[in-house]
């Protein structure tokens, strides 16, 4: 196992760990969106300011103060857009969830609009289909989280905190390995509950095997096409068997509904911008839209 994989595989246990810690309330079936849904809020979060304070650095100042005032907002907020495909403004960003819940400050009804705010951002542009009904899994409301608001916010308010005391960084190898401990973790939640189901996570030695045969002689992929998708997997071992790993554009169908977000958040886990990747959550059998 390389370095990289024994990194990955001890940030999937942490993330295993805290999904035991925490699933009292409810079938790991359904806590594993909460889990995953707040790995990726951070994600979204830390790539957000990550690629605007590159951009800054220059003019010496930071994102949360570029967008104090009116006039340069505007303009990185189309940043944020054109490279990202969504907007997170400083009062929702995950490191300040963080402050509020240290504070005594924190509602679970502030994180459910900073998602609501990032979808938002999306609608018109190029990146909506991508964004669109992505966090609908996680649903704060539910009553399974706790009868009150209160309940509800203190449970979610561990989850962000435990989540929060991770280290990872957002450079290109720390990425690589956050998306394939997502990608692991997804398949812990997988095996863990989806006979009940009916589905079943696809083995990575098949992946691996499958892969390879598909992408022999090749530097490069034009397009990689899975019409029964699942959370993505086999897309992305496509991707890390080319030498180049380079996959221009990939193609996906998925029927499940929770498995296909689950499907477009690993894709973006994995560095692929929205602007790379065509999903449809669709039944192939019936209707084949590639």
């Amino acid at each position: 196992m390389s370095v990289q994989s024994e990194q990955s595989q001890a940030l999937a246990t942490k993330l295993w760990s805290i999904a035991n810690d925490l699933r009292n309330n409810m079938d790991s079936s359904k806590f594993k969106d909460y889990i995953l849904g707040v790995i990726f809020y951070r994600y979204l979060s830390e790539r957000t300011e990550s690629y605007i304070n590159s951009i800054l650095k220059d003019d010496g100042i930071t994102y949360q103060e570029a967008l104090k005032n009116e006039k340069p907002a505007v303009t990185v907020k189309r940043w944020s857009i054109s490279a990202l495909g969504y907007v997170i403004e400083p009062q929702y960003l995950f490191k300040t969830f963080v402050e509020e819940i240290k504070a005594g400050e924190f509602s679970i009804e502030h994180f459910e609009k900073g998602i609501s705010e990032l979808t938002a951002s999306t609608i018109g542009e190029d990146s909506e289909v991508a964004f669109d009904k992505l966090f609908d899994d996680m649903n704060l409301q539910d009553k399974d989280l706790g009868k009150e608001v209160s309940q509800r916010t203190e449970l979610i308010s561990k989850v962000i905190l435990k989540i929060s005391d991770i280290a990872f960084g957002l450079d290109e190898e720390h990425v690589d390995i956050l998306g394939t401990a997502y990608m692991i973790l997804i398949g812990l939640f997988a095996s863990d509950a989806g006979k009940k189901g009916g589905e079943f996570y696809s083995p990575t030695c098949a992946c691996v095997l499958l892969s390879r045969l598909a992408t022999v002689g090749l530097d490069s992929v034009d397009s990689v096409c899975d019409p029964c998708a699942g959370s993505g997997s086999l897309l992305l071992q496509v991707q890390a068997e080319v030498p180049s790993h380079n996959v221009i554009h990939f193609y996906a169908q998925e029927l499940n509904g929770t498995t296909y977000n689950l499907l477009r958040m690993n894709l973006i886990m994995h560095g692929v911008s929205h602007n790379k990747f065509t999903t449809y959550n669709d039944d192939t059998l019936r209707r084949d839209n590639f």
